[in-house]
């Protein structure tokens, strides 16, 4: 019988420890970081000329002059307001000194003494998917209410930025309510959204919060009069209500609103743009191209324009006129790392490699860490039969994103052109591992078997590919049995 050391044991027994007490740590410090945030929450009461109540929010200190931020539209239509601190005691709303109409938020002062003010810290860092947060509000009257949960996801919104979802309910009258991480920062205000009768549950980033600045502001009274009822219907209100839908990624009401915000001001350069980019992501890109030209006919140096004018004829295979757009956008901003990466796949489209390879390169100059350019520019190499940089390339794109799958059959294909067909296999089941339903991967893989004369395994990967690529597992069946 094997003997094992007593030292190794008690490593054994400490790791499993640390190990399984982390988590149990975590949750440990819940109460902590909830004791510290609950000062800086306050419920927001709201009521009409005539002092009627309309409704109620949340909202939080960032500043300790006693600046609240929260949602815009728990302001909405309200004479006067006052807010509610964790203490129980009130002070009104006196000014609005500043909004982000279309991310819906608004900073309020509050005329209260410093010493009952409690800022809670910002982050305009943006979270990791899987990351633990809470949100603590007044959800219907119920104060100081805490839920956790996880952040889902984080959209990129054209013309918006980052959208942050999140798994931890907010229900009405938590909306402002900062969302907070494990470190007792927020990183968001919590918005809820409804869409046919489901609610998602999302926060607007810390990062436009940073960029809120603040001036003297005026009155919630005036700021309300010299609001116009019509808002929502006008076309900048529209416009807003389509950004709602586009963080829900439901691209055809979404477009719905841009058009008719369209309707309504038919300058309105940036419905012009998200118009366009609803239209690609409902596949239609002819309908693209026209609305990013009209946006760009309008806004004659906006370089994001033309980028995704370049995205659309590229997904139509009119890469000549993708070129001609990527151009145009590098010309009006010459840092455009997306540009000269784009440029670089219609160069590789159209079989100019070098022109190719230059353009990747300057895309990896401009952002040494972006991935797909390094990978890219392996598939660019690859075509000019410069494997070694092929090679090398690709394995910096792995290195920057060690489960990019795609670099990892690329480097297959490399290895294979070199003859190195062990690395070759090994590089393609790594592709496989990552992303097992990779037809693309087990064609490469299947090919590379029959090159060392695994004439089995190239007929196990033929099966595979029946499942994934009728067309790939044809030619793989050609080459089994040529």
């Amino acid at each position: 019988m094997k003997i094992i050391p007593k030292l190794l044991i008690k490593c054994v027994v400490l790791l499993f420890c640390i190990t399984v007490s982390y988590p149990l740590l975590a949750q440990e410090n819940l109460p902590a970081i909830v004791k510290k945030i609950q000062p800086s929450v306050v419920t927001i009461l709201t009521y009409d000329e005539k002092g009627k109540g309309l409704m109620q929010g949340s909202g939080f200190f960032i500043r300790k002059d006693g600046d609240i931020i929260t949602n815009r539209h728990v302001l909405q239509g309200a004479s006067s307001a006052d807010v509610k601190t964790a203490q129980g005691r009130m002070y009104p709303v006196t000014r609005v000194v500043a909004e982000d109409k279309e991310g819906d938020l608004i900073l309020v002062s509050v005329d209260i003494p410093p010493d009952a003010v409690y800022p809670l810290s910002v982050s305009a860092s943006i979270p990791e998917v899987g990351e633990r947060v809470l949100v603590i509000g007044s959800p219907l009257g119920l104060e100081k209410t805490v839920s956790d949960g996880i952040v889902s996801a984080v959209r990129e919104i054209p013309q918006f930025g980052k959208i942050i979802q999140i798994t931890a309910p907010i229900s009405p009258g938590s909306s402002g309510s900062p969302v907070v991480n494990m470190k007792g920062e927020a990183i968001g205000v919590a918005t809820l959204q409804t869409v046919e009768g489901q609610n998602l549950n999302f926060a607007v980033s810390g990062e436009r919060i940073a960029k809120l600045k603040a001036d003297k502001g005026q009155r919630l009274a005036e700021w309300e009069e010299g609001r116009t009822k019509e808002w929502r219907a006008s076309a900048e209100g529209l416009y807003s209500t389509g950004l709602s839908f586009l963080w829900m990624e439901d691209y055809k009401k979404a477009l719905s609103y841009f058009e008719e915000a369209i309707k309504k001001n038919p300058r309105y350069a940036e419905a012009y743009f998200q118009t366009g980019y609803c239209n690609g992501q409902l596949g239609r890109y002819q309908q693209a191209i026209e609305a990013y030209k009209q946006a760009s006919r309008i806004k004659l140096d906006w370089a994001e324009a033309y980028y995704n004018l370049g995205v659309a004829y590229g997904k139509l295979g009119r890469y000549t006129e993708e070129i001609e757009a990527c151009k145009q956008a590098i010309r009006i901003k010459p840092d455009y790392a997306e540009a000269h990466y784009n440029l670089g796949g219609a160069y590789v489209s159209l079989g100019r490699s070098h022109e190719a390879v230059e353009a990747l390169k300057q895309a990896i100059r401009i952002k040494p860490d972006y991935a797909d350019a390094h990978n890219n520019l392996g598939v660019a190499y690859g075509k000019l039969g410069r494997y070694t940089e092929a090679i090398e390339a690709c394995k910096q794109a792995i290195r920057i994103k060690p489960d990019y799958a795609e670099a990892h059959n690329n480097l297959g294909s490399a290895y294979g052109s070199l003859g190195r067909y062990t690395e070759a296999v090994e590089a393609c089941k790594q592709a496989i591992r990552i992303k097992p339903d990779y037809a693309n991967a087990h064609s490469n893989l299947g090919t590379t078997y029959l090159l060392v004369g695994d004439k089995g395994s190239a007929l196990n990967e033929y099966k595979i590919l029946k499942t994934l690529d009728h067309d790939l597992a044809n030619e793989l069946f050609n080459l089994i049995y040529k």
